[in-house]
């Protein structure tokens, strides 16, 4: 019979930065009593037995290729090695870009759409702020949409993203100024 396939899913995706959580998990297709093998660039990793292998505080030590194989307790059936997946690990935080739409001044009345632009891989929350707010607005994505806008919604805005448990957050991004005018 054809033995089962394994495959490696990364939580956050791929590239990550100093000091975030990082989770791989180790799908079977099929079966269930599985005792699991992780490899770092084919060496195997001791300390990782289970389905997930998670690092809690990764350094630039743990980027590399990993997979994953699957035995079953009767040692009898194995699992394909799965395809390799690269964890990538910076150490220098991102700062993203903050942009408006229209740029420079927006009308009374009308729409005013900040985006915080961000090059890095999926999973982030965007974080905002204004220089006479307190407290940050949060958007699952990288738009901040002020609607009829008025004179008070004038003024310098950053822009930050924030992923995983704890929290990795970027740098802010520069100010942008948003002038409103008159109709």
């Amino acid at each position: 019979t054809e033995r089962p396939k394994a495959t490696v899913n990364v939580q956050p995706a791929g590239h990550v930065f100093i000091r975030e959580r990082v989770t791989l998990t180790c799908g079977i297709e099929s079966g269930d009593d599985w005792n699991y093998e992780w490899y770092k660039n084919n060496n195997l990793l001791r300390d990782a037995q289970r389905k997930k292998y998670e690092i809690s505080n990764v350094d630039q030590t743990h980027a590399g290729d990993y997979t994953c194989k699957g035995t079953q307790s009767t040692g009898r059936i194995y699992t394909h090695t799965s395809a390799a997946v690269t964890l990538t690990v910076s150490a220098v935080k991102v700062k993203p870009t903050i942009t408006s739409n229209p740029e420079g001044a927006g009308l009374t009345g009308n729409t005013v759409t900040l985006y915080c632009k961000l090059h890095q891989s999926a999973g982030w929350t965007f974080y905002w702020s204004k220089h006479t707010q307190s407290s940050e607005k949060e958007t699952i994505t990288n738009v901040y949409t002020i609607s009829s806008v008025s004179p008070s919604d004038g003024g310098q805005y950053w822009c930050r993203a924030g992923r995983g448990n704890p929290v990795y957050y970027t740098h802010y991004s520069d100010a942008l100024w948003v002038n409103v005018t008159g109709e």
